[in-house]
């Protein structure tokens, strides 16, 4: 099933990709960022999002655009996942929320979509101090995903 996205912008040195939010409250720039975590090992990267900081140079996590194209905005991010993981096959990427309700919507997401997710990515929940595979209706803490057959 293809889903209407924005096109993307990558940047593989630094593992970075842009985009333009367009809806009720104007353009908004977007960054999407693979960050390594090098206390976790080479292969993992966090995944940062967020509305572009144009004072910083950097990205802010908590914005909330409210610009009335979420699912839209959700199908680019996958389709970055998707690109990234081609680009680094080993990679290993952790999602947290920034807040809360975030990380519930990131949950809910990846619940709705699991169909299709589970074909190309395996995906585990933090639960206390414990890794263990996504299960719908399980309140996970955050999450790792990679590709199958890495």
């Amino acid at each position: 099933m293809e889903w209407e996205r924005y096109s993307l912008v990558k940047n593989i040195a630094d593992f970075s990709y842009e985009f333009y939010s367009e809806g009720t409250n104007g353009k908004i720039k977007k960054i999407i960022k693979f960050q390594p975590v090098v206390k976790l090992g080479n292969s993992v990267f966090n995944l940062a999002f967020g509305d572009f900081n144009a004072v910083t140079g950097g990205l802010n996590d908590v914005a909330v655009s409210n610009n009335g194209d979420g699912f839209k905005i959700l199908y680019t991010v996958a389709e970055a996942i998707v690109d990234f993981t081609m680009l680094r096959p080993d990679a290993i990427i952790l999602i947290e929320g920034s807040t809360s309700s975030r990380i519930r919507l990131y949950q809910m997401r990846i619940a709705s979509f699991w169909s299709e997710i589970s074909q190309q990515f395996e995906i585990y929940g933090e639960l206390g101090r414990e890794w263990l595979p996504f299960k719908k209706g399980v309140n996970f803490k955050r999450f790792l995903l990679f590709k199958k057959n890495r």
